[in-house]
């Protein structure tokens, strides 16, 4: 059975040497590769900081202009299979540095790509901080975010029932990354087609009469003939 390659991006901003962010970053890629294996896969996995395009994010916000060092990270993006994204919490969002590197993205870099948002904070009153904030952003850019986030708390490294806790939380949002993943690179463009519009009637022609066949069992909600009147709500 031949091995299919899938190539994992994280999108990181650790801002120190060796910081939880970095940690979890590493934890979550390495739960993604051993996942892979199980779907016939071979995880490569890269690693961008945005720590280190602070200066280059910048200046593309006052100038307009990307940094070649800018340029290279977005193409390695629109290269990959699928993208993770952890950043710190700071006041109950995530830091301004790493949501600024989404914001400056093409609007389509993670079309049909799938992502997984992590964040780490002080306390779990933050949890909720990456899909408050990113999970829109992310939408917005075409990407697939996956149903489970992951939120560690300095909680969840310094005790052992939270580092359980943790390790759970990792392992289902890298099984449901790699098995999107794989769902959708197995996937042929017409199933794509499908499923981002499920209606049929929208897939005919400008003023052609869709297939009869296709809109079987179609009901439109809209439709006032299927709604059904509010004073026979009330008799009900």
């Amino acid at each position: 059975m031949s091995t299919k390659t899938m190539n994992i991006v994280a999108v990181t901003t650790s801002l120190s040497e060796d910081s939880t962010t970095l940690k979890l970053t590493n934890r979550i890629l390495a739960s993604a590769a051993s996942a892979g294996e199980s779907v016939g896969s071979d995880v490569t996995t890269d690693v961008i900081n945005v720590r280190s395009l602070a200066t280059a994010l910048t200046d593309m916000t006052l100038t307009g202009f990307r940094s070649e060092a800018l340029e290279t990270a977005f193409a390695t993006i629109a290269a990959a299979d699928a993208v993770v994204t952890v950043a710190p919490v700071y006041k109950a969002a995530p830091v301004g540095l790493h949501t600024l590197f989404w914001q400056l993205i093409d609007d389509k870099a993670l079309s049909r790509k799938p992502v997984l948002i992590a964040s780490t904070g002080g306390t779990a009153r933050h949890s909720l901080a990456g899909d408050a904030v990113l999970r829109p952003m992310l939408s917005y850019l075409k990407g697939i975010v996956v149903p489970t986030t992951v939120f560690a708390a300095t909680d969840d490294w310094g005790t052992v029932a939270g580092g359980r806790a943790l390790t759970a939380r990792i392992r289902q949002a890298g099984e449901e990354l790699v098995s999107l993943t794989a769902a959708i690179s197995g996937a042929g463009s017409d199933d794509l087609a499908e499923v981002a519009d499920p209606d049929p009637r929208a897939r005919a022609g400008a003023g052609a009469a869709p297939d009869a066949s296709a809109n079987r069992g179609f009901v439109d909600e809209f439709d006032p003939a299927n709604v059904t009147p509010f004073a026979q709500l009330l008799e009900g």
